[in-house]
């Protein structure tokens, strides 16, 4: 209430502008820090996730990679009749339950590596 009453004092004094405008312009000065300070924080955590999103699509494009190789040099092994259909089907099985352990893995990782950047953003907040 006495700023609201300085400030529609229209023959302001010296005292009035350190007891008044000073001190409004230090608040505002500390929001704004506050504020670029939390928006660069984001904008990091967001770079973050792109990094990880990228090496996650990567990684499983090498690994699907991978398994298509394996499973061609597979169907060659079942035409020149070095396997049979059984063990065929077998080691199909056994690729495959490979390849969704090892994306298991990777994704588990990232969630951790995410939930840490996350934590770490929250704890500054």
């Amino acid at each position: 209430m006495v700023y609201i009453r300085m400030f529609l004092m229209i023959d302001m004094q010296a005292t009035d502008f350190y007891s008044f405008v000073l001190p409004l312009g230090v608040l505002i000065a500390i929001v704004v820090s506050l504020l670029l300070y939390f928006a660069r924080k984001q904008e990091s955590l967001e770079k973050r996730w792109d990094r990880l999103t990228r090496a996650y699509m990567k990684y499983r494009l090498e690994q699907e990679k991978t398994f298509a190789e394996e499973l061609e040099k597979l169907q060659i092994l079942l035409q020149e009749k070095s396997i049979d259909q059984d063990t065929y089907v077998r080691l199909k099985k056994l690729l495959e339950r490979a390849l969704t352990r090892r994306l298991e893995r990777l994704s588990s990782r990232m969630k951790v590596k995410l939930q840490a950047a996350t934590k770490n953003y929250d704890s500054h907040t």
